[in-house]
């Protein structure tokens, strides 16, 4: 083979070396790029997170302070929390199988209503 179609076969078969380096490099920063879009995704939940922690730490900390200073109070038992109690059964109609749980809350609900409107529960302390 002549020297030229040597050295024109040389710098393609470099050509095709390079072209599928790049391919290559190409898939890698198309997986690190990936990876890190799933770092961000986690740092950004990792953060709220922790936000929603310290804030609940808060508010965990301001109901001890005043369980602490109720302590204190004196005559002070507590709070006092009502319980409606019914005084009797009622077929709410309710299918557990076929009724959705919405269906059967909007079924509950209406019967405490009435319950209710009938003056037919007591309270509980």
């Amino acid at each position: 083979m002549p020297p030229l179609n040597t050295e024109r076969s040389d710098r393609i078969e470099t050509v095709r070396r390079a072209q599928q380096q790049l391919v290559d490099e190409k898939e890698k920063l198309e997986d690190l790029e990936s990876a890190l879009g799933k770092l961000e995704e986690v740092t950004r939940q990792t953060e709220e997170t922790c936000q929603n922690e310290e804030l609940g730490s808060e508010y965990l900390e301001a109901v001890r302070d005043l369980v602490r200073r109720m302590k204190n109070c004196p005559g002070l038992t507590g709070a006092v929390f009502e319980i409606p109690a019914f005084r009797k059964t009622v077929d709410l109609g309710v299918r557990l199988v076929l009724d959705s749980d919405e269906v059967t809350d909007s079924k509950l609900e209406q019967a405490c209503k009435d319950a209710a409107d009938a003056g037919e529960e007591d309270t509980v302390r």
